[in-house]
């Protein structure tokens, strides 16, 4: 058969053999070891999918009849899902941790999609069920354009290989577009993430997809040290005396109004010290807002454009961050 030549992605590896499929997932955390094995002989047409993001990435892909059921629907924000659930074409799975295994049995999906976590258990033993699962370790790529070329692997076991390939490539080329211009400024500007829980904040990591895309937007990220991935603990005063100075904040946070610069300076006194917020250099994306979870990881390309705008205070309009109102 053929493999898939793949461009960014380390933790799967596909080959086709006419009309079946040889995946094999890779562990993210025990490396040179498999996590699993698939051979599927035909395209997935009734699957359980567990996640909004991976549900909105089928819906993209014009693969919503395929979908049986979904859990936590209330965190879809996808028009064309959101009429299925209210149709009854696709099924409240329950929770995705702790999913209704009576419904999923009455549902008899032809595959669970869901992701795996390390020393975690099997989502209450649902192998029992008999069920092919599916495990989407994309969450786990080191890059971005890593994570997003999952969507060639989302496509094949759904019979849409080449509507796949084909958006990759354009998420592929806008990304990179979008750097090859920002490496191009003068103008690199230093950056901080987020506010502080209790009396720790967390940072992204230098080797996290947030951490590389400023970089790839040409920012400077104040906490890029020590090649760290995922998210990295700092006390408020390690912050304070790295970040005050920085020209822009990105903050994510979750509320049902939006935050303004106000709201933002009455949550700590030492905040007014710091310097984009003096200058109104603070950008806020609301996670209440659940577009961001279903579009930026297959969808890189527009969270690089919202830092590339930012970093280089370009009229372009924006996607996920937005600038604090007073």
């Amino acid at each position: 058969g053929g493999t898939l030549a793949l461009r960014h992605a380390r933790y799967f590896q596909v080959v086709e053999h006419g009309d079946s499929l040889d995946v094999t997932i890779l562990s993210p955390w025990q490396p040179g070891t498999t996590l699993q094995h698939l051979v599927v002989t035909q395209p997935l047409s009734h699957a359980a999918v567990f996640t909004s993001t991976h549900a909105a990435l089928l819906a993209e892909l014009g693969c919503v009849d395929a979908i049986a059921g979904i859990c936590e629907p209330q965190y879809v924000s996808d028009s064309t899902l959101r009429r299925a659930l209210a149709d009854g074409r696709l099924r409240d799975l329950g929770s995705a941790m702790t999913p209704n295994r009576e419904l999923l049995a009455e549902v008899a999906p032809d595959a669970l999609l869901l992701s795996p976590f390390e020393n975690v258990g099997t989502y209450g033993n649902l192998e029992q069920l008999g069920i092919r699962m599916v495990w989407c370790a994309d969450y786990m790529e080191p890059t971005a354009l890593g994570r997003a070329e999952w969507m060639r692997l989302y496509g094949r076991l759904f019979g849409c290989g080449d509507r796949a390939d084909s958006l990759f490539a354009a998420v592929e080329r806008r990304y990179r577009q979008t750097a090859e211009v920002a490496m191009q400024s003068d103008v690199h500007p230093t950056v901080i993430f987020d506010t502080p829980i209790g009396s720790t904040w967390h940072m992204p990591g230098g080797a996290s997809t947030l951490g590389q895309m400023v970089a790839d937007a040409g920012g400077r990220y104040l906490f890029a040290d020590g090649g760290l991935g995922g998210s990295v603990p700092y006390s408020f005063e390690q912050v304070y005396a790295r970040g005050r100075d920085a020209d822009v904040w990105l903050v994510r946070y979750s509320a049902s109004t939006p935050l303004t610069r106000a709201g933002l300076s009455a949550q700590h006194p030492s905040f007014r010290d710091f310097r984009a917020l003096q200058t109104g250099r603070v950008y806020g994306c609301n996670n209440s807002d659940l577009v961001f979870f279903e579009r930026y990881p297959f969808h890189p390309d527009l969270l690089l454009a919202d830092f590339s705008a930012i970093l280089q205070e370009s009229p372009r309009p924006l996607h996920f961050f937005h600038p604090l109102q007073p």
